[in-house]
């Protein structure tokens, strides 16, 4: 019962990690317009390079 508990617990903390990576990468067809004169940091991350 014990090793079923840490495999519930470890696959529910894996699933709650894999949900924060996911909802911090920007979507498709992100807008890297780099002629409009913004400065880096105001840019989408993936358009920094980051």
């Amino acid at each position: 019962m014990k090793k079923l508990f840490l495999a519930v617990t470890v696959s529910l903390v894996t699933l709650g990690l894999s949900a924060c990576a996911a909802s911090s990468t920007s979507p498709v067809g992100i807008n890297c317009d780099y002629s409009q004169g913004k400065p880096l940091w105001e840019l989408p991350v993936d358009c920094q390079g980051r």
